[in-house]
């Protein structure tokens, strides 16, 4: 498969705003609303700008910590899956071996029936959870 690549030159505004000409907006399919990731890559001073999610998402970042056992991530995931959360991006690490870890996601909760209050509590009486931090993206 070739590696297709289009560049263009364009200039920052005085906000910190740049412009993407539709030449390359229609060609990665990104349209208005749409949620992007922007991953900077310090070393090389260079910016990724990946298309993310439709505008319609309701995007969540959950912070969770859980007890570093087997299955413990898996059962706060299902809970999630059963809420009809779509994950769209997670990160997790062992924190203490054995005692806990932590997990990061972004998720769209456009799907599911219930609130985020409602959800955090859902996550946390499954019992693998002993902590859920939640914020909105807007």
């Amino acid at each position: 498969m070739k590696n297709m690549r289009m560049s263009e030159i364009v200039r920052i505004d005085s906000r910190g705003r740049v412009t993407m000409p539709s030449s390359i907006r229609d060609a990665v399919r990104l349209s208005e609303g749409m949620y992007v990731m922007l991953i900077a890559d310090l070393d090389n001073k260079e910016i990724r700008i990946i298309p993310f999610a439709d505008p319609e998402a309701r995007l969540v970042e959950f912070r969770i910590t859980f007890r570093d056992v087997p299955g413990a991530l898996a059962r706060v995931a299902a809970v999630l899956a059963e809420q009809r959360v779509d994950l769209l991006s997670s990160e997790s690490r062992t924190l203490r071996r054995g005692e806990y870890a932590e997990w990061f996601a972004i998720a769209d909760v456009s799907k599911s029936k219930c609130k985020l209050e409602e959800l955090k509590d859902k996550i946390l009486e499954e019992g693998a959870a002993r902590e859920v931090e939640l914020r909105s993206f807007r």
